[in-house]
């Protein structure tokens, strides 16, 4: 079987409610903060659980397989957004997000598509499990980007939104001018 590459991820869905919230939040950064970000489409909104990269479409339906087998004992739950921060640091940033309360089944999740992804060969995350939601990136020729990371770190924004998760989707992303594309692979409901 002639071996397809595309770019993927999993990801758990925002319901529309918290999504609304955040945008607006997102609408308030734009105000407050220096120019410089690109900020993330409302529609484009998730928290990413692994991205796979080059991935062989081949492999779906044996993902499919063994992580409906994995996610069986996995119940639904609630997601607490929280908090806002940057990545790496305060005087280097290049991500802003949005913190995510800490949360079992969460982790469950993630090492779940870890132990699927290097049973098909794909190495693990070897990062911690930072758990968030991208609100923007920071553009390279953003100058004094510190103020930015300053600005984010003083604000105490506490609990967004919640968010109920009842299923996992896998997530094929095209890279357009215009920004990613997301279409839908699969979804793996969480029914314990």
């Amino acid at each position: 079987m002639e071996s397809k590459l595309i770019r993927s991820f999993f990801a758990i869905p925002v319901s529309p409610d918290c999504r609304q919230k955040i945008d607006a939040l997102e609408q308030k950064l734009k105000d407050t903060l220096p120019s410089g970000i690109r900020w993330v489409d409302v529609d484009n909104m998730h928290v990413t659980l692994k991205f796979l990269g080059k991935f062989d479409s081949n492999y779906i339906s044996d993902f499919f397989t063994l992580l409906k087998t994995g996610f069986s004992e996995i119940g639904q739950f609630d997601l607490s957004f929280q908090n806002l921060g940057v990545f790496p640091n305060k005087l280097k940033p290049k991500v802003v997000w949005v913190g995510l309360a800490r949360s079992i089944e969460l982790i469950n999740i993630f090492q779940e598509i870890e132990d699927a992804a290097a049973k098909l060969g794909y190495p693990r995350e070897e990062r911690g499990f930072s758990p968030h939601l991208t609100l923007g990136r920071v553009k390279s020729e953003t100058p004094k980007p510190e103020k930015i990371g300053t600005v984010i770190n003083n604000l105490n924004i506490g609990e967004i939104c919640r968010s109920h998760v009842d299923h996992i989707v896998f997530f094929q992303s095209k890279l357009t001018p215009g920004g990613p594309v997301y279409s839908e692979l699969f979804q793996l409901p969480l029914i314990r």
